[in-house]
């Protein structure tokens, strides 16, 4: 196998993983865009609270996992 087949194989790799980790990062938007559109009228307040703590972790995640794109794709600029 040359060097051209093996990045050619590295950047697949690394597409599926952007790609994956892509989806994910969208299911955590999408989740977070459902927290945030509910009504928080009626709402105890330890409950709100327990929420924004929530919505603080996949903020976190979601940053995690832009950051993890960012760095595959400048590892492999082949993967965009």
């Amino acid at each position: 196998m040359d060097n051209a087949e093996k990045s050619k194989i590295m950047a697949d790799t690394a597409k599926h993983l952007v790609s994956m980790i892509q989806n994910r990062l969208n299911n955590r938007i999408e989740a977070l865009n459902t927290l945030q559109a509910s009504p928080m009228d009626s709402v105890p307040d330890n409950v709100k609270e327990m929420r924004e703590i929530e919505a603080g972790k996949v903020r976190a995640v979601m940053q995690e996992q832009k950051d993890l794109i960012e760095i595959i794709k400048m590892l492999f600029p082949d993967a965009k």
